[in-house]
């Protein structure tokens, strides 16, 4: 019987440990999109107002290839993997607590 309550203690503590890893990925994605997206918008920014300076056509194409192929355009997968660690901890947390009344 003790050995069980160990294992399962283990085992509780094993997912506690990896909902703070989750916490800790939460944290640094957090920051990639407030820090890293602010310095992409403003690449944006900055390509927008240089393009109205540009007078060579070819240069113009490729702004705007680039503005139609949305290559800075993926905060939304950020925010959907967050969206999912965020869920999978809120599953963890009702795992643990099973555990716990285990004990």
């Amino acid at each position: 019987m003790a050995d069980d309550i160990m294992a399962i203690e283990r085992t509780r503590l094993s997912l506690v440990n990896g909902s703070r890893n989750m916490a800790l990925m939460l944290d640094k994605l957090r920051a990639i999109d407030a820090n890293e997206m602010t310095n992409i918008r403003n690449i944006v920014k900055n390509i927008d107002v240089e393009s109205g300076a540009i007078k060579t056509e070819k240069a113009t194409r490729l702004i705007e290839e680039i503005r139609d192929v949305d290559v800075f355009n993926f905060t939304q997968d950020i925010v959907d993997l967050m969206q999912n660690i965020e869920s999978s901890q809120e599953q963890l947390d009702v795992y643990i607590k099973g555990f716990r009344k285990l004990v």
